[in-house]
């Protein structure tokens, strides 16, 4: 892709830790817009949430590709604090998932201010999915902080879970049963790293080979820092709830499983008991589905986000 269709950007954050105040440096947030020609076009820019924690969001750029359903809008993607070109400050202070919560709200007015980004489609992959949520949430129990921000039309949560200790209990369970299988097949995976390759290539990324941009990303991974107690919990029942129609996106054969997603339809029901959030299954995808099956991920996307802005 041509360099004229990036452009590159950089948020000062302004978030602060009050045990950490008197020697804390300047933290920055990078960011890059794909198709920035397209950015006040007729079709809102797709703004991405990358998962991990600190998996570089390099794993995504695949949804630039120029012949996909999507290729006639701007792609917006950020790495978190923690990781790729974005600051990493060692303190375990800076990370959790309602901190990027706050952060994406502070690139949010960023690029309302400096790219005149008025409306967006927020896409949250994996701990993405739960960043998104939280902002969302947010949003509704502070409407005061969530005015000036722009306009979030659709949130796609592909592959995310509500609930991560159940996930990472369903992809110990998965793999149990593919050592099991292995065992009894007598193959020698089952021994040596053999077979996580295998579980990887099963329930991740159902790819003859690891795509080279999943493969950087994880080489590059950021930051340690865990997500590995976050749980999804509804908003205080005095809160009205309004939310934007959301997509949840889950693969076949994803570790996330169903249980991992069923409790995103309640959690994102209006007061009025409407239903905003529909699920979608790709077949033949695990974990990574915009690389498994980009063409199908990225049209599901755009009649997704297709719809809404032509009934708006």
């Amino acid at each position: 892709m041509p360099s004229s269709d990036y452009k590159f950007g950089t948020l000062l954050l302004k978030r602060t830790i009050p045990s950490l105040q008197s020697n804390q440096p300047p933290l920055r947030i990078a960011y890059r817009i794909i198709r920035p020609s397209l950015l006040q076009g007729t079709k809102a820019p797709l703004l991405v949430i990358h998962g991990g924690p600190s998996l570089p969001s390099e794993y995504l750029e695949t949804l630039a590709d120029n012949n996909l359903a999507i290729q006639n809008r701007s792609l917006i993607l950020y790495d978190q604090l923690g990781c790729g070109w974005s600051s990493i400050p060692q303190q375990d202070e800076w990370y959790g998932v309602k901190q990027m919560a706050r952060d994406l709200r502070e690139l949010l007015l960023h690029l309302r201010e400096n790219e005149n980004v008025v409306q967006f489609h927020l896409i949250g992959h994996s701990l993405g999915g739960a960043i998104g949520y939280e902002y969302l949430k947010h949003k509704l129990e502070a409407p005061d902080e969530g005015r000036d921000v722009p306009k979030c039309l659709t949130v796609t949560l592909s592959n995310a879970s509500t609930n991560f200790q159940l996930s990472d209990s369903e992809r110990d369970r998965l793999f149990g049963e593919m050592q099991k299988q292995q065992t009894q097949l007598h193959q020698e995976s089952s021994h040596n790293k053999g077979l996580q390759k295998l579980f990887f290539l099963k329930h991740f990324c159902r790819t003859d080979t690891i795509p080279p941009v999943l493969t950087s990303a994880l080489s590059r991974r950021g930051k340690d820092w865990s997500a590995k107690e976050y749980l999804a919990k509804p908003l205080d029942s005095t809160i009205c709830r309004v939310y934007p129609p959301i997509l949840i996106i889950r693969g076949e054969y994803d570790f996330v499983t169903e249980a991992c997603t069923r409790d995103w339809e309640s959690l994102l029901a209006n007061d009025d008991k409407s239903v905003t959030a529909r699920e979608v299954v790709l077949k033949d995808c695990a974990h990574y589905p915009h690389l498994e099956q980009q063409h199908e991920y990225a049209e599901v996307l755009e009649i997704f986000c297709s719809s809404v802005e032509d009934n708006n």
